[in-house]
């Protein structure tokens, strides 16, 4: 019968590995390891050999993206892939089961502990407070644009950011959270988004799972030049804190600062910093403009007058709402209206954005 199993090795390898998972490695036919994102044990192979008595190939990231090879020998007998933390954690793993699947191949799922889970119960820090996860890799280390803009829509949603930093076991290569904290420094010098400097508070936690594991809390400043230690790493930017959260990052965390701030109190939507700048403009032309009319004139433009100050009322609760094109267009009218004024190069008028 043509089969597909993959089979996640949880955060520590072959001691991870639940009995229903060996049962199925020793019906396998043909047994794969890929390990690409996480530390290999030099015993890895040999104690997954011994406790299941299958031959295991270890195979690269390359080799499952093809896929060709893996899914023909499916079609032959059952066959086993194994990866480390849960296999459908990654989307190389998910596009082999859904190419499989298409072929006529049946796949099945044993799935076990990732960073994604473990990131929660080591921290504290609640599933549902976290928005988008991105990773940050080697080749944008000067500009980090992707992951700023990722790190700035959680935070408007007053969510954290998980960033995962890039390691290859094959090559050994690990980005260093040093380096990365640098290059989201460099970033927000090119971006000025308001998202990083010196007291932005952070987490870094490296080698989840694993006995000298490590979650160390505090700000960029205090944290930049921390020596982190073996990969894999990941970064944590904080959005608004529940007071459970805070309670489990001064218990679990080894913390360089005695004050927990909330990240997202600075970030402001565009759309707000823009409307919140004109509605001010507005309200003081319109205040200039009614004082420089004497009462009869006043008696001609009352209708206008009525007509933007209710524009920008709108724009002020539209902006309230979040509902932020309706805010632009209101702020939009009720500046056109004044502009209007302006134009008509009538005297009294042609003062009132000064």
């Amino acid at each position: 019968m043509s089969k597909l199993i993959m089979l996640g090795l949880g955060l520590t390898g072959w001691s991870s590995l639940s009995l229903e998972g060996v049962d199925l490695i020793k019906s396998a036919v043909k047994v794969y390891l890929e390990v690409y994102t996480s530390p290999v044990s030099a015993n890895l192979k040999r104690e997954l050999e011994k406790i299941t008595g299958k031959k295991i190939e270890v195979v690269s990231r390359e080799f499952i993206e093809d896929g060709r090879k893996i899914i023909e020998e499916s079609r032959q007998g059952t066959v086993a892939l194994l990866s480390s933390g849960d296999p459908m954690a990654a989307t190389t793993h998910m596009d082999l089961r859904v190419r499989a699947a298409n072929e006529g191949v049946e796949t099945r799922v044993i799935h076990n502990a990732s960073i994604m889970s473990a990131i929660f119960g080591e921290t504290g820090l609640h599933t549902y407070n976290f928005g988008k996860t991105v990773t940050m890799i080697r080749s944008g280390l000067t500009l980090q644009t992707t992951v700023a803009n990722t790190v700035f829509e959680n935070l408007l949603r007053r969510l954290h950011t998980l960033i995962l930093l890039e390691y290859d076991s094959a090559s050994g290569f690990f980005l260093d959270p040093s380096v990365a904290i640098n290059s989201l420094l460099t970033t927000e010098k090119e971006l000025k988004q308001n998202l990083f400097d010196k007291n932005t508070f952070l987490l870094v936690a490296s080698r989840m799972g694993a006995y000298d594991q490590s979650i160390m809390s505090g700000r960029i400043s205090s944290l930049k030049r921390k020596d982190f230690g073996k990969p894999p790493h990941v970064l944590i930017i904080p959005g608004r804190l529940h007071f459970t959260e805070i309670d489990a990052l001064k218990t679990f965390t080894k913390r360089f600062e005695t004050e927990i701030q909330d990240n997202s109190a600075k970030i402001v939507r565009l759309a707000e910093g823009m409307v919140k700048k004109y509605v001010k403009k507005s309200w003081s032309a319109l205040d200039k403009a009614r004082k420089s009319c004497n009462l009869t004139e006043k008696e001609n433009y009352v209708v206008l007058f009525e007509n933007v100050e209710c524009y920008i009322s709108d724009a002020e609760r539209f902006l309230n709402q979040g509902r932020d094109e309706l805010a632009i267009l209101s702020i939009g009218y009720a500046e056109g209206l004044l502009d209007s004024l302006r134009l008509l190069s009538i005297d009294e008028f042609t003062e009132i954005w000064g």
